[in-house]
């Protein structure tokens, strides 16, 4: 397997912040292909579930508040399941304690099905874009940040202050744990979902702010454009 390539970026407004991302994965041509073949990762082929077939897992308390509270902006004629989100909550507690949406006929309750009005797909992307809002604003952390992986490490720098290094790289199978060997299929491994028109940097620019700083994401995209028109490897795929 070829290695990747990365570029490490302090944040010239935080001294203290570090990012390390993952070039050979920003540069690259993936994109989401839900409706357009995505087979999703169950053991059998759903061009409906997605990625959605387990539920989403939130990161703090304060992102289950948000999710929860959005049955009620979503309304029966935004939500498939808001009937039963009103009777037994969208949210389940897991093995070990954790928290995630709840799975219902297979699938994430907020998971509009192929017999919806509007169609099938997540019922809080449906919904900010008929807002005109991006979706990182209605749906759970985990949602809007996948395929790209954030890992943050505290550690103390010279002057004895604590200091953080962002490692923002894709999600692949060995990132999900034991549970991603089980997946039927993985888009960011996959050849097919590397067809967008564009770099993931420039597609994915409003997550990669969110996640970082508004300067750290303008050196980034300075870089990369360099980057961008020098020759390098391409990422190792799988075909099906």
């Amino acid at each position: 397997m070829l290695e990747r390539e990365w570029v490490s970026l302090v944040d010239p407004d935080e001294p203290h912040d570090r990012y390390v991302f993952d070039v050979s994965f920003l540069l690259s041509r993936y994109t989401c292909i839900y409706g357009r073949g995505c087979p999703g990762i169950g053991a059998e082929p759903s061009a409906v579930t997605g990625c959605c077939s387990l539920g989403a897992h939130y990161v703090d308390d304060a992102d289950r508040a948000r999710v929860e509270a959005m049955v009620a902006e979503l309304g029966p004629t935004g939500m498939q399941f808001h009937a039963d989100a009103v009777r037994r909550g969208v949210t389940a507690v897991v093995p070990g304690g954790e928290l995630r949406t709840r799975v219902v006929r297979g699938a994430c309750i907020f998971l509009n099905r192929a017999d919806w009005p509007a169609g099938p797909g997540c019922a809080l992307h449906q919904h900010a874009l008929a807002g005109g809002v991006h979706p990182m604003t209605t749906k759970p952390e985990v949602c809007w940040i996948v395929p790209l992986r954030r890992e943050v490490v505290a550690g103390t720098a010279d002057d004895g202050e604590v200091s953080w290094t962002t490692t923002i790289t894709s999600y692949d199978r060995g990132a999900w744990g034991p549970g991603g060997a089980d997946f039927g299929w993985w888009c960011t491994d996959a050849a097919e979902a590397h067809i967008g028109a564009q770099p993931v940097y420039r597609t994915m620019e409003a997550e990669l702010r969110a996640m970082t700083s508004d300067a750290v994401y303008d050196e980034l995209a300075a870089h990369l454009d360099d980057r961008g028109r020098r020759p390098r490897r391409p990422l190792p795929l799988a075909v099906r």
